[in-house]
């Protein structure tokens, strides 16, 4: 294959997981089907999505693969691991926050909350395409504190799930319910009251080792 011929394979792409998210965002997962995403592609053949993808979930997940700044985070964990627990829960705040300042990101996260109460497979699928890997990294950056003494012994994967859990309903009510309250609050602030709350919580106690 010549460099011109990936180029345009590229594009051609590029340019299908684009249409899919226009027509996602407006039909909704299920409701989406291959013939509407090659029409929003600019009236390609339907059958040429499945040359690039296997499947529209596997059309789906890529769109989520390719948006999600999460995934350099946790394949290079060592930019994490030796931080402080301050700074590093501070950088999977921000990376986490940082997703929905990627255009149509705030579409995808519609999508994931309409689709995953009705069809729970799509939350399945999320889970184990991301959610499952980011928890992971955090819950490992836990038990690394926690094995330091830095943090007390708690259970990792309950407290992943609860720091997560505190920028994602942020995000409902700023990206999603657009409450003037949220609206008005900054990125910072809000990693900066988690983190408070969150390490003050966890931090050693007095007469504890």
């Amino acid at each position: 294959m010549t460099s011109n011929e990936e180029q345009e394979n590229s594009d051609r792409r590029q340019q299908i997981i684009e249409a899919a998210l226009r027509v996602f965002s407006t039909k909704g997962f299920h409701k989406a089907t291959n013939k509407d995403i090659a029409q929003e592609a600019g009236g390609i053949s339907p059958g040429l999505i499945y040359w690039y993808f296997k499947d529209k979930e596997d059309l789906f997940f890529s769109i989520i693969r390719e948006r999600a700044t999460v995934f350099a985070l946790a394949d290079h964990p060592e930019r994490l691991m030796d931080l402080p627990p301050r700074e590093g829960l501070a950088l999977v705040g921000r990376t986490y926050l940082s997703i929905f300042h990627v255009p149509g990101n705030v579409a995808i996260f519609r999508i994931l909350i309409g689709e995953a109460t009705r069809f729970p497979q799509i939350g399945e699928m999320f889970f184990r395409v991301a959610g499952q890997r980011f928890l992971g990294l955090i819950s490992q950056y836990l038990q690394h504190h926690i094995d330091l003494g830095n943090l007390r012994p708690h259970d990792t994967s309950i407290a992943a799930r609860s720091f997560l859990g505190m920028f994602i309903v942020n995000v409902l009510a700023r990206e999603i319910l657009r409450q003037p309250e949220a609206l008005a609050t900054t990125d910072e602030q809000i990693i900066a009251t988690n983190i408070d709350i969150f390490v003050t919580g966890l931090g050693p106690r007095a007469g504890q080792p």
